[in-house]
């Protein structure tokens, strides 16, 4: 379930200027990280890798340790059902899209029915002003979503489900839609990024203009991503270059408030290298995992800590070096490990040349004065087995254009050896 309570906006501490930085920052928990990751499915495309179900998707996404997908409504399709309902059962529950003309609001509140606790919120319809003229969808759009909030919040069976909003293509969309506020609990947006840019600028005026329709309401990224088609295809990246961006991209989100978002997508649907729409995936189209995947179910594994709500404690540290593009997250288990995620948030790719670029690593200084007993770094891009230092206070790091991760201990009795981190 999408909780409101979760949202905090991480504002002035997630770019690190040059100069050195003090500061005493409250973390967030790391269990909600994880479950603001989610991924989009196909499941109905039975003739794409998605008709695969039980030799690939199910067990793949079991393996990546993912809780969220998102699909659509589609009408008498029980195979699909009973799909969604099988994922649920091993902890994956389902936001589904109601579209124009697809499923009518009487038919969502049916499909919603049967579907159970499988479902966990309504979404809007999918870009639909793509193509159509202000006068044609303007008015449709909205009194469809009328019609949907009535029928899903009027209903004892669908009334505990959020609402998230339609999403849109074009910028002034957000604009010309007007307020949807009363019918909706969740604000949308689509924030793909060809190419990728980097700067909290770029991040955040998305986020201001589809904030539009919704009043403030906490957003939702339900589509989000990059694919790795050929050079000829449209603005493709390199599987590298991939694996770089989209743990960036789900970490970038969370520390601006977004309550979830969904990487597009889990599997190639196609072997078909020139075609944009067929290479979103994390998995190739044999099921194999790109290193994206590798990335994400290695962070996943690292930083779940599903349970109740708890006491979130504070670092005091500071940042000395070249700390110019240095971003961060930082996050806390109920056990009172705290995590520092750091990566360089710069241009990871050459899209003229097809090529990534060699991004030099930059060395930082950590001083920190919070008790910490010992640091654990994490490679998640490699593994989850941890370089190890006992009783740190300065911490000479080299930090890379990908996430790298420090657990911090807290204080206890034991001793554990020293052994140098990477600088």
């Amino acid at each position: 379930m999408l909780m409101l309570s979760t949202v905090l906006i991480i504002s002035c501490t997630a770019l690190l200027t040059p100069s050195a930085q003090k500061q005493v920052e409250q973390a967030r928990s790391a269990d909600t990280f994880v479950d603001s990751i989610g991924v989009n499915v196909h499941l109905t495309y039975t003739d794409t890798a998605y008709g695969k179900y039980k030799s690939i998707i199910r067990p793949r996404l079991q393996e990546l340790g993912i809780r969220h997908i998102r699909d659509g409504f589609v009408d008498k399709r029980p195979k699909y059902y009973q799909k969604l309902q099988d994922l649920a059962d091993i902890g994956i529950h389902s936001t589904l899209i109601a579209g124009i003309g697809w499923v009518s609001p009487q038919q969502v509140i049916a499909i919603a029915r049967q579907l159970d606790n499988s479902i966990e919120a309504v979404e809007g319809p999918n870009e639909y002003d793509i193509g159509k003229k202000r006068q044609q969808w303007i008015p449709e759009l909205r009194q469809y979503m009328e019609q949907l909030h009535n029928q899903v919040k009027n209903d004892p069976a669908t009334n505990h489900l959020p609402i998230v909003g339609p999403s849109f293509v074009d910028r002034d969309a957000s604009t010309a839609i007007g307020k949807l506020t009363q019918w909706v609990d969740y604000g949308n947006m689509h924030p793909y990024n060809y190419p990728h840019k980097t700067g909290n600028d770029n991040i955040d005026k998305e986020i201001s203009n589809r904030s539009r329709p919704f009043d403030g309401q906490p957003l939702v990224a339900t589509e989000a991503g990059y694919h790795t088609g050929n050079k000829h295809s449209d603005r493709p990246l390199t599987e590298t270059a991939h694996a770089k961006y989209l743990p960036r991209l789900f970490l970038e989100y969370f520390n601006r408030g977004i309550v979830r978002t969904f990487a597009y997508e889990f599997i190639d649907q196609r072997t078909k290298p020139k075609d944009r729409e067929a290479n979103f995936g994390i998995l190739r189209n044999d099921g194999s995992p790109k290193p994206a995947f590798i990335t994400l179910k290695n962070l996943i594994a690292l930083l779940k800590d599903p349970g109740e709500s708890f006491p979130l404690k504070s670092l005091d540290y500071n940042l000395t070096g070249n700390t110019k593009n240095i971003h961060h997250t930082l996050l806390q288990k109920r056990d009172g490990r705290l995590y520092l995620i750091l990566w360089q948030e710069v241009t990871s790719f050459n899209s003229k040349k097809h090529s990534d670029r060699a991004v030099p690593e930059q060395p930082i200084t950590i001083n920190i004065n919070t008790p910490v007993n010992q640091v654990n770094l994490y490679q998640v891009s490699d593994s989850i087995t941890p370089i190890k230092q006992n009783n740190p206070k300065k911490l000479n790091l080299n930090i890379p254009d990908y996430p790298v991760v420090l657990e911090l201990l807290p204080p206890t009795n034991s001793q554990i050896s020293f052994k140098s981190l990477i600088a």
